[in-house]
């Protein structure tokens, strides 16, 4: 099924890729026939709408707008500036805003009925509407645009890529599947691309001048890391190119959230230290438009600060906090700061916080430490002590407090390599995937996976307490049939597969139950650091006998794939719907 999916893809006019980030969104494209003559002719739309204003912005913010019907009404500076306008008239009650929703993705507890509560704070959507709607948006943004240039290109013409962080669990990559499935992108022509291998196929597109100091990257075939700092995640990666310009991930995935808004978050927690919880929410619930304001203002900033900047920075805060603060504390602003860990190092003047460059410098501090730690930890492994090479990509990487920090940390015994359109690598790269996934030719397991099993009891091996008599067999509960272990080298399409019987005639579906672990080598499914993932579902048909079934599950893809085959002697094998279903 999985090497028919791939097929259709191939027959499809374009590839479209949708980067679907925390902070920002966009889709790029590149038609078949012109991928052919230069890969790099990849189209963006460079025309974001922000009210009445023509932005020239590759990408527009990830927020969404419903109404009270739960209807959608606008996405991205629309919805910014519409929910910002109902705000000042005061009818944004009876609406529903989401922004910056994506790292709902990494809880644990994620399910197809997941709830997001929306800037309201008491009104709730379900999250695939959300998601759902987002891609939908964007999905149709796309094809407007295609319409308006005067191409034929309908929906069933595109190949679709839909990028996901790499250190995302399976139930994360499945619920935006889904999500494209309700945005009207079915199954078998979309693919999803991991953030940091799209980078990284970019990148040994580009030529040395496109690079910054033009350093050479293209043509190495040595190992390299690949760093995709994002408005979320940190996405961290290793791969090596090969003689025949394939590459091959020789570390698996790993990170965390210490993407930009890490730092968002930091200055807001510096708000609240001075004015408080009470004020700061208050502010917000009050005066949404003036809210807004301040993460459009941290988010400049962020991209404007210089390393080695002295003296003042000014950060342009709304009145209107000034003003909430002192009519719930009858306190003055400035007497609070004299009286503060701040005195001397800040001042707050009408709209105007101006802060000392190393205070400002301060909200990056503890998101870049937890960083560069994980790097350092990573770089001290067998597999990574020899990569001499730093890829940054992602919009946060071109922020030069970090470029700073990662030259100051790494820059004497390995190169820093940045390219000049760092926010855009990912989106340009899904496109290249998109056209030639079998570019990534080996991945490595993030986890030890395998299944729930019931084997007969061995008291040489088993635990007494887990026997268990199953018609009038004793046999073991909640043992671990390992498929495939942690670390392990995966080859794209690779199968490890397995036979099971069904446990009663007439059985119309076979269930297997999936866990990860990151130990090599669990006993238990029961064991600590087990954990449930979902399982495997194979329907089969009605039979008077117990059916064998050869189950293969596919590792080495940018999901989990399975295919099934019923096996009877002396027939030829059937195969039969199978898939993982960890939602």
């Amino acid at each position: 099924m999985a090497a028919l999916h791939q097929n259709i893809k191939k027959q499809k006019l374009m590839v479209a890729a949708i980067d679907f980030g925390t902070t920002y969104s966009g889709y790029a494209f590149s038609f078949k026939e012109d991928y052919k003559t230069n890969p790099l002719q990849i189209s963006i739309n460079q025309n974001w709408i922000a009210g009445s204003r023509s932005l020239v912005s590759f990408k527009t913010p990830t927020c969404i707008l419903f109404d009270k019907s739960e209807k959608f009404v606008a996405f991205g500076y629309a919805a910014e500036d519409e929910y910002s306008e109902l705000a000042l008239d005061e009818k944004h009650g009876d609406y529903y805003y989401f922004r910056r929703f994506k790292m709902t993705l990494m809880e644990k507890n994620l399910q197809r009925n997941t709830s997001l509560e929306s800037e309201n704070v008491t009104k709730q959507m379900a999250a695939k509407t959300v998601f759902g709607e987002s891609v939908k948006y964007l999905k149709n943004h796309l094809l407007s645009t295609l319409d308006t240039r005067g191409t034929t290109v309908v929906n069933s013409d595109i190949h679709w890529v839909l990028t996901v962080p790499a250190i995302w669990k399976d139930n994360a990559k499945q619920f935006m599947r889904e999500a494209a499935d309700y945005a009207g992108i079915k199954g078998e022509q979309l693919t999803i691309c991991l953030e940091p291998e799209a980078a990284s196929l970019y990148c040994q597109h580009l030529p040395m001048d496109k690079f910054k100091g033009n350093v050479t990257f293209k043509g190495s075939t040595s190992k390299y890391m690949v760093v995709d700092l994002g408005g979320g995640t940190a996405d961290i990666t290793v791969h090596e190119k090969q003689l025949d310009g394939t590459l091959k991930e020789v570390h698996e995935a790993s990170g965390g959230p210490w993407g930009g808004k890490y730092v968002d978050e930091r200055f807001t927690d510096l708000l609240i230290g001075l004015v408080g919880h009470k004020v700061m929410q208050e502010f917000s619930d009050q005066n949404k438009a003036d809210a807004l304001d301040i993460y459009r203002e941290i988010e400049t900033k962020k991209q404007t600060i210089k390393p080695e900047m002295t003296g003042k920075v000014t950060v342009k805060v709304p009145v209107s906090l000034v003003e909430t603060f002192k009519r719930l504390t009858k306190q003055n602003i400035k007497t609070v700061i004299e009286k503060s860990k701040y005195q001397g190092r800040m001042t707050w003047t009408g709209d105007k916080l101006r802060m000392e460059a190393d205070l400002f410098h301060e909200l990056f501090t503890d998101g870049k430490d937890k960083l560069l730690s994980h790097l350092h930890e990573m770089f001290q492994l067998k597999d990574v002590a020899e990569v001499t090479t730093i890829l940054m990509v992602g919009g946060f990487s071109e922020c030069e407090i970090l470029q700073d920090a990662m030259q100051k940390k790494f820059g004497s015994s390995r190169k820093i390599v940045i390219p000049e359109d760092a926010g855009l690598a990912v989106l340009k790269g899904a496109v290249l995937f998109g056209h030639k996934p079998q570019t990534i030719t080996q991945r490595k397991a993030k986890y030890t996976y395998g299944i729930n099993i019931s084997p007969t009891y061995d008291r040489t091996v088993h635990s007494p307490t887990r026997r268990v008599t199953i018609d009038g067999v004793d046999r073991v509960k909640d043992v671990f049939k390992k498929y495939i272990g942690k670390c392990q080298p995966l080859r794209v399409g690779e199968a490890v597969t397995g036979r099971h019987v069904t446990i009663k005639r007439s059985q119309r579906e076979m269930l297997l139950k999936v866990y990860a672990s990151v130990d090599a080598d669990p006993k238990y499914v029961t064991d600590r650091n087990c954990e449930f993932l979902g399982k495997v579902v194979v329907e089969l048909p009605d039979s008077d006998e117990r059916l064998t079934v050869e189950v293969s599950m596919i590792f080495g893809e940018t999901e989990l794939m399975v295919e099934a085959r019923e096996q009877t002697p002396g027939q030829v094998a059937k195969t039969h719907r199978a898939y993982f279903d960890f939602l």
